[in-house]
């Protein structure tokens, strides 16, 4: 008497070598895509320095020299002013001596 076996599904091995293959990139793929990652919030933030730095100096030159600390010295002010809250998205203060902004 011949049976023949419907031979379906992975085994164990074929399973094992798939995960540890899928593991293996994982490992090489995860710290160059944290590096990209932040490397782009980095340029992110530069940008938004140089936009608000841009936005105080056109901020001062609208106002009179008195005026300048209370309308150009916070990122409130600046938005008061015209200025969108995108351009200035995560300045913390404002140098209105130097005109640079952190």
């Amino acid at each position: 008497m011949n049976v023949k076996k419907n031979k379906s599904g992975f085994t164990l091995t074929e399973i094992l070598i798939v995960l540890v293959v899928a593991g293996v990139l994982l490992a090489l793929i995860l710290p160059n895509s944290v590096k990209a990652i932040n490397k782009g919030n980095t340029v992110a933030s530069n940008a938004n320095i140089a936009s608000c730095e841009a936005a105080v100096v056109m901020c001062m030159g609208e106002v009179t020299v008195a005026n300048r600390a209370a309308s150009c010295g916070t990122v409130a002010a600046l938005t008061q002013n015209g200025f969108t809250k995108s351009n200035i998205q995560g300045i913390t203060s404002i140098d209105i001596a130097t005109g640079k902004c952190q």
